[in-house]
């Protein structure tokens, strides 16, 4: 554990961290965001970012190395936070807000790995090995975030009951307070934040027992997941790889299984002790599972290069492969460390592989937010060149792909428009045409008058009415295509005032319009539902017939004091 002594100035200077980094998030996220996006890209990562190392580092706010490790991270957070906004400059709100929050969880990740590298070079121990420190430092920052996240969970309950309580004797204000005063919610976590680091560095005592309980949890489990490791390799050679190759997932599951082994059995190999606290047999199950790991990962890695043979890479296929790289370093270098006989405690070289492998993933992690490891620019120059090569046609050109890659996948929207055989194809033509910003109303609505058949009668509608059919488009999604729907008209209500009636035939259903003469506007007044495998054809030969007509409902609505209630009957 990462016994430190904070002096009383250099608690009370968190408490102060804390709340700035509350107040400085409550003015960028409140105030200057919705002016300016550049705000929420560049200010609030970096707001988070640089408290938040200080706060698990800080010793002494006089350590000049302290402040220089701040510049680097301040530095290196600017930098991606730059190349992220740039690559999604013109996303809408939603979507930018969502590739902010992966960001975020890319930082915490980022920021786990390298505060003990950190916490080591600011406050080095004497007699203490370099695995030993970092050990108990990547357990100690991991038990202070689950301190975090309890400490401002069980704050937040406690104010939702005091306001609660309040609020059922008609007293509002604290209601109104802690849960819809914005100022308020941003410096109250900073503040729990603050005191629960300050708690968690300050009472090591307490946080090292939580990790002797998940350490003794974790004891149990690695026998375990040992066992199973072990049957399932004996079971592949009666069921053969081919099994495996069928299922998408299987990557995910065997390097999933290969992770929570390594995992467990580095909580396990605690650097203070010569051996694992296992029987003969146990220690020789676990090692043998160790021995094997390496062949779960080459075989995930062999699913992986199917897919991206069959289908080319996207943002998952290249994650999943690095995922399956760092892996191969730590399952490798735990094999090496079993089978090399040299009179060496396994387990001195398995603690440098841990530090090794928390350095690889940083590395990935930093060049994966980076041009380096630009996984949308891979993805889609991948699927471009498929198409282009011929490996896969017009039809499978996946539009949703590319509008989802940022700038790289803008471009490739634009290089399609020029692209002759594309466009040749009306429905490709127009979700591309919406995907580079066309008036997406505009274009459902010229693709409704031009391809809803009219049945036998029926004057072509005015603008007006589309408009109010395209408030329903998700219903009307297969009407862009021709002679997909059917327009009609039929007097429902005996009013002299015939209605609309708009078929679809693709199973999304059919709805009724009518105008209304004081408000001088068509509206939704109702749906009506074909019998299963009517036609077109079948609907315009009863319509040329005579066969259609209007039928009125034997149940009728219930009264009282002659006012009509809507009443409802079940089939």
């Amino acid at each position: 554990m990462d016994n430190v002594e904070l002096s009383r100035p250099t608690r009370w200077g968190m408490i102060a961290t804390g709340l700035v980094q509350g107040l400085m998030c409550y003015l960028l996220i409140t105030w200057l965001a919705p002016k300016n996006s550049g705000w929420l890209f560049y200010g609030v990562p970096a707001t988070v970012a640089l408290p938040s190392t200080l706060l698990f580092t800080v010793i002494s706010f006089r350590q000049k190395r302290l402040w220089g490790w701040l510049a680097l991270v301040f530095v290196a957070v600017l930098g991606m936070s730059g190349w992220m906004k740039w690559q999604i400059d013109g996303e809408v709100g939603w979507r930018a807000n969502s590739l902010l929050w992966d960001y975020g969880c890319y930082l915490l990740l980022m920021a786990m790995l390298l505060l003990p590298w950190i916490q080591q070079n600011l406050n080095p121990r004497q007699g203490v090995t370099r695995y030993a420190r970092f050990y108990g430092l990547a357990w100690h920052n991991a038990l202070t975030l689950l301190v975090i996240f309890i400490a401002n969970g069980l704050t937040w309950l406690v104010l939702l009951l005091w306001s609660e309580l309040f609020k059922i004797v008609g007293i509002s204000f604290f209601k109104t307070l802690f849960f819809d005063t914005q100022w308020f919610i941003y410096l109250a976590l900073g503040l729990i934040t603050a005191l629960a680091v300050i708690l968690a560095r300050t009472q090591s005592r307490l946080v090292g027992a939580i990790q002797k309980l998940m350490t003794l949890i974790a004891t149990g489990l690695l026998p375990l997941v040992s066992l199973l490791t072990l049957l399932f390799i004996v079971t592949l050679p009666f069921t053969g790889l081919s099994a495996i190759s069928r299922h998408v997932s299987a990557a995910g599951l065997l390097s999933t299984l290969a992770f929570l082994l390594l995992l467990l059995m580095a909580i396990v190999r605690d650097p203070q002790k010569i051996s694992l606290p296992f029987t003969g047999a146990l220690r020789c199950l676990i090692k043998t599972s160790l021995l094997v790991a390496p062949i779960y990962v080459l075989i995930a890695a062999w699913a992986l290069w199917l897919r991206v043979n069959q289908y080319g890479w996207t943002p998952g296929r290249l994650h999943g492969v690095l995922v399956v790289m760092v892996l191969l370093v730590w399952t490798l270098g735990y094999f090496f460390s079993i089978v090399r006989r040299n009179g060496q405690n396994p387990l001195v070289l398995q603690g440098k592989i841990n530090q090794a492998v928390s350095l690889l993933a940083l590395v990935i992690l930093v060049l994966l937010n980076s041009p380096v490891l630009d996984s949308w620019r891979i993805s889609v120059n991948s699927h471009m060149g498929r198409y282009h090569s011929g490996k896969i046609t017009a039809e499978q050109v996946s539009l949703y792909l590319l509008d989802h890659s940022g700038r790289t996948g803008r471009a490739a929207l634009v290089s399609l428009k020029n692209d002759a055989e594309y466009m040749k194809d009306a429905k490709r033509k127009r979700e591309l045409l919406t995907m580079l910003g066309g008036n997406r109303d505009q274009l459902f609505m010229k693709d409704l008058a031009d391809n809803v058949v009219l049945a036998p009668g029926t004057s072509q509608p005015d603008e007006a009415f589309w408009q109010v059919v395209n408030e329903d488009r998700y219903r009307f999604a297969s009407c862009g295509e021709k002679n997909a729907c059917l327009l009609t008209t039929q007097d429902l209500n005996d009013d002299g005032q015939p209605e609309r009636i708009l078929f679809s035939f693709a199973g999304e259903g059919s709805l009724i319009y009518a105008y209304d003469p004081a408000k001088k506007a068509w509206a939704n007044k109702g749906s009506v539902k074909l019998p299963k495998g009517m036609t077109e054809e079948q609907v315009l030969r009863a319509m040329r017939e005579g066969k259609i007509g209007t039928k009125a409902k034997s149940w009728r609505d219930l009264t009282i004091n002659g006012e009509a209630l809507e009443t409802y009957y079940s089939n």
